[in-house]
């Protein structure tokens, strides 16, 4: 064995340790699909909401034949502090869907650049408040989501025939695991590079 041999060979453990493994490289690369989608799914609903000139009668309408504005476990908070304050609550969805969008698009193109070879994927000191910034975000996206899926009154997946052409998983329900998803990926990132 040569001296570069033994050199090699003390320093590639170390070398492997510190470097992230190719999966964790594909992991976070398809995590950053799921947020980029989730974030243009927000980043949509919002803008739509400020293209509607009548949204907020459409919001009204819309809360007010829900049923878990009459039953279920949101009930009394909405009929007590939504309702009547409709106009209020109709611009928090709209700016919060906005926002969301806007957050978890950029979290997800900051993700997705630290995947990429050379001087665009450098590190910089902005990216620890962007992933606990991107972390938030997937939780009130979940949050939404959730609390949307409740006024809605849908119920967990089960087999049923009036599905059998459409989603099995209402999309309210799925953006809930995937919002969960994206804050814990975006949290560890937080843990990583606040060191």
């Amino acid at each position: 064995m040569n001296t570069l041999e033994r050199t090699t060979l003390k320093v590639s453990p170390v070398t492997r340790a510190r470097r992230i493994p190719a999966s964790g490289n594909a992991a976070l690369a398809a995590s950053a699909l799921i947020q980029a989608a989730l974030g243009i799914e927000f980043l949509l609903s919002g803008l739509n909401k400020f293209a509607d000139p009548n949204f907020v009668n459409h919001f009204n309408a819309f809360v007010r034949a829900s049923p878990g504005t009459y039953n279920g476990l949101l009930s009394s908070l909405i009929q007590q502090l939504v309702l009547p304050n409709i106009t209020l609550f109709a611009s928090v969805t709209k700016y919060t869907e906005l926002v969301l969008g806007i957050v978890l698009l950029l979290g997800a193109i900051e993700v997705g650049r630290r995947r990429l070879g050379g001087p665009i994927a450098a590190q910089h000191g902005y990216e620890a408040p962007v992933a606990a910034i991107a972390a938030l975000a997937g939780l009130a996206a979940a949050g939404l989501a959730l609390s949307i899926a409740l006024m809605m009154g849908e119920q967990l997946p089960t087999v049923m025939p009036g599905r059998a052409l459409t989603t099995a998983i209402p999309v309210e329900l799925l953006l809930v695991p995937l919002g969960i998803a994206v804050a814990w990926m975006e949290g560890g990132r937080f843990r990583v590079l606040s060191r």
